[in-house]
């Protein structure tokens, strides 16, 4: 009987599926968006850090307000399309932040849980190898050993 369980809710099979095809619609909606940057156009087009963005949105602010005030030489319309995006992106990878949070705690708690029910199904075929005469615990312990290697140092218990 396992001591701890901490990942007590699981997918269903419906969310299970609900999820995959959100991030399917998700993954097409997008590919037609997307470019694959190379190392090099990354750190040439990533530079825009958060002072440049300032001057972004006061230019924004002075188009929009302003209108008299600005370059003729700047393509407003593709300007205003690229802002609304950089915008809409930008509330995305909010919500994307907070589902990647959601998903890494769930896989934390499952990991945590099926490694202390790993180690005790260990401990369980070391003890029922040496104090039951059955047999297939000792393969199943060979097989399982390969993952605690002795290192001299043993654990004082507390």
């Amino acid at each position: 009987m396992p001591i701890e369980n901490l990942g007590k809710i699981h997918f269903s099979k419906q969310q299970i599926q609900d999820i995959n095809k959100a991030l399917t619609t998700l993954t097409d909606t997008l590919a037609g968006m997307s470019v694959n940057l190379t190392a090099a156009e990354h750190q040439k087009y990533g530079r825009v850090k958060e002072k440049n963005k300032l001057l972004i949105d006061k230019v924004k602010n002075y188009h929009d307000n302003q209108p008299r005030l600005q370059s003729p030489e700047v393509d407003w319309k593709e300007f205003d399309l690229d802002y609304e995006n950089r915008l809409q992106a930008s509330q995305m990878l909010l919500k994307i932040k907070a589902i990647e949070s959601q998903l890494i705690n769930i896989k934390i708690l499952g990991d945590y849980d099926n490694y202390t029910d790993a180690l005790r199904d260990y401990q369980y075929a070391k003890y029922k190898n040496r104090f039951a005469n059955e047999s297939g615990y000792s393969k199943k312990i060979e097989d399982m050993i390969v993952f605690f290697p002795r290192t001299g140092i043993t654990k004082k218990e507390v």
